[in-house]
This record gives structure tokens, C-alpha cells and sequence, in this order.
């Protein structure tokens, strides 16, 4: 028995050893900013003014009429969100091709401290040439997964008001995936294109 309990101890003592001496520090911990390859999510409703016109949208409306809208939520002194942007508007502008008036691009800044003039500067000195640009993104940001730069959306869907692809970065290779996110979103939209060829 005693020569039993020895060799417990034996066995226990590294294993207590190892749990009182290791503490994991911040550093140890690796950060995967890609979501799940979820087929279909949820989207948030939102409401806003564009800043650039003025103009009000409404997130479902823009979905009810069968547009499919590639969203990027920026910040203004990130270099991988102007990577994308310029990724981005080269998608948008090859679909447009395929679809006519069914593509649609916004930019948003993630969080809700920049204002308007400083956003259309950041557009504007990239070059960009967005449907549509907002500010105040932080809800939406925090809704679709949290902080991480830039974060990319494909949502359409017609009335289920679904998205088909997000990710927080971006590279180059994400391309396919996001044309086939955009064309699987046109496909599953009803509205007022039904009836008219939706994919060719």
C-alpha cells in the first residue's frame, strides 16, 4: 500500500508542478480574427445618412430591393483596410459587368469617434469610389464579430436579409470566395429583379 501511494505521488507531483508554475501570459495566446465559414448569418438593421450626400439609407430596404452590398468597415490609419478597399472595388466593378445595378459597395469607419470630413478625406486620398460612405460603426462592428481590421461583409438575400460571407483582414486570395459569397447572395434574392436573369 505504501509503495502504492509512493508511486501516486510520483505520478501527481510534475502534473502539480506544471499547473503551479505556468501562467499564461497575453503573448502566449493566438488571436484568429477569421469567422467560422458559416454558410448564412444574421444581419443588423441600421439606418444612416451618407456623408458625402446626404441621402438616407435603410440597410432592408437596400436588401428588399434585391441589391447585394459588399461592406467594408475601415479604420483610418490601417494599411490592410486600403489593401482591401482596392481588392474590393475591383470585385465590385467586374460584377457590375455581370449584373448591372445589382452590385452595390459601402465603407464604414468602425468606431464612432471619426467624423465626417475625416472619413471623405480617407476615401478620397485612397482613390476609393464607394456607393455609399458612413460613419458610426461601432454597433455594427461589435455585432458582426468585434475589432479587426478591415472587416468584410456580403449581404443580400432579397427580404431573408442574410449575409453569405464576413471576415475580419483580408487578402488577395479571399477574392473567390467573396465573388462567390456575391453571386450566391443575387441568387437567393427576391425582388424586384425577379423574373430578369439573375446568374450567368
Amino acid at each position: 500500500m505504501r509503495c502504492l501511494l509512493l508511486w501516486f505521488t510520483f505520478l501527481l507531483l510534475p502534473t502539480a508542478f506544471c499547473a503551479a508554475q505556468y501562467v499564461m501570459e497575453e503573448a502566449d495566446h493566438v488571436h484568429n480574427f477569421t469567422f467560422p465559414k458559416s454558410d448564412v448569418y444574421n444581419t443588423l438593421r441600421w439606418t444612416k445618412k451618407e456623408i458625402r450626400t446626404g441621402k438616407a439609407y435603410d440597410l432592408y430596404n437596400q436588401m428588399d430591393s434585391g441589391l447585394v452590398i459588399i461592406h467594408e468597415y475601415v479604420m483610418m490609419s490601417c494599411r490592410p483596410c486600403i489593401t482591401a478597399g482596392k481588392g474590393l472595388e475591383k470585385i465590385v466593378n467586374s460584377m457590375r459587368k455581370l449584373y448591372p445595378g445589382r452590385i452595390r459597395y459601402f465603407q464604414t469607419v468602425y468606431e464612432d469617434e471619426t467624423n465626417a470630413a475625416t472619413m471623405k478625406k480617407w476615401v478620397k486620398e485612397n482613390g476609393f469610389t464607394p456607393d455609399a460612405v458612413f460613419i458610426k460603426g461601432a454597433e455594427e462592428v461589435k455585432f458582426y464579430g468585434g475589432m479587426g481590421m478591415p472587416t468584410i461583409l456580403v449581404l443580400g438575400g432579397g427580404k431573408r436579409h442574410k449575409g453569405y460571407y464576413k471576415r475580419l483582414g483580408y487578402s488577395p486570395r479571399d477574392n473567390g470566395v467573396i465573388i462567390k459569397a456575391a453571386r450566391r447572395a443575387l441568387k437567393l434574392s427576391d425582388s424586384k429583379f425577379e423574373g430578369t436573369e439573375k446568374e450567368k
